[in-house]
């Protein structure tokens, strides 16, 4: 059976020319809440983010185990990515219902100590630093009448602004 699912949610402008950011691959199995109706067919899904808050947290200055080099200084990004999944049942009516989800994410962002001479905390502290995320890829299968499993690819970028 051909994937006739409808995806809302990506991004189709991603940024170019970025210096700082992470990509992430979630995995999330989300599961029927109390007596509802069995999953038979996933008709859509959708997927939002929202940034809550970022912090600036000092680390040691090394390489680290994937060769990447640490520059002692690392943005703390707490988001919260919220899923609605509509699926139908298999019964004569078809109704349609929805599983809502919120899955609270920490990202990190490695940023150089300093840019042009100046203090990355000063750009914090001036709100200089502008996080942005994407969503770039969004897949949900049915696992059972019960779960669904969703993989969600996101893109965070810290944009300086001098």
């Amino acid at each position: 059976m051909a994937d006739c699912i409808n995806y809302g949610g990506i991004s189709t402008n991603l940024p170019v020319n970025i210096k700082y950011f992470k990509e992430e691959l979630f995995d999330n199995i989300f599961s029927k809440k109390g007596k509802s109706q069995p999953i038979d067919e996933i008709v859509s899904a959708t997927v939002d983010s929202k940034i809550h808050s970022v912090k600036l947290l000092n680390t040691p200055v090394r390489t680290s185990n994937e060769g990447k080099k640490l520059t002692g200084k690392k943005l703390l990004v707490e988001l919260t990515l919220s899923y609605n999944i509509k699926y139908t049942t298999n019964s004569l009516e078809k109704y349609l219902y929805i599983l809502k989800n919120d899955v609270t994410k920490i990202i990190y962002i490695v940023v150089p100590k300093e840019i042009d001479d100046n203090d990355i905390d000063d750009f914090l502290r001036k709100k200089k630093i502008q996080i942005q995320s994407y969503i770039n890829d969004l897949y949900v299968e049915k696992r059972n009448e019960d779960n669904v499993y969703v993989r969600t690819l996101m893109l965070l970028n810290a944009n300086v602004k001098s």
